[in-house]
């Protein structure tokens, strides 16, 4: 997607950066020039994760800002890559706004969230798992595909 920074010049947010830009921790917004519906988000920039992919769900953390794939019981703040932010780079994470991530089969519209034993994928079946408070399904998918989500500042609550 066409993400442009609305404030903050030489913000790329679907830009993997091998060096670190920007102090980490430092937050964006920007409006999706692609999406016909003229999308708005708020992301972060932070480090990236071993096999992280673009649409991949992470938790963060605040004190030094790495970030790990999200997984069944974890606790704590989320965020979306908008890249494959691999392990030794940076790059922008969506925490508000509405986008695109992946989902897992039949979850459903306007659906609450959950954390899966995949990591990085979310759900909509809440069965021994962790609410993603702040975050829903904005779209339906039948099979495990990236959805579209909308985020209010996402956070985990383990069960």
């Amino acid at each position: 997607m066409a993400w442009s920074s609305t404030d903050l010049p030489g913000a790329v947010i679907a830009q993997v950066d091998s060096t670190q830009v920007f102090p980490l921790g430092t937050r964006c917004k920007a409006r999706n020039r692609a999406a016909s519906t003229g999308w708005e988000g708020e992301f972060m920039y932070m480090k990236g994760v071993a096999s992280c992919a673009a649409g991949q769900w992470v938790m963060f953390h605040q004190d030094d800002y790495s970030t790990a794939l999200l997984l069944k019981d974890h606790l704590g703040p989320v965020g979306v890559a908008m890249a494959a932010t691999v392990a030794s780079t940076f790059g922008w994470f969506q925490i508000a706004g509405k986008g695109t991530a992946a989902l897992a089969a039949s979850c459903a519209d306007n659906a609450a969230l959950y954390t899966t034993a995949t990591a990085g994928t979310v759900d909509d079946a809440s069965s021994s798992q962790s609410e993603i408070v702040g975050a829903r399904a904005a779209s339906a998918v039948t099979s495990a595909a990236d959805g579209e989500v909308e985020l209010f500042y996402p956070h985990c609550l383990v069960e």
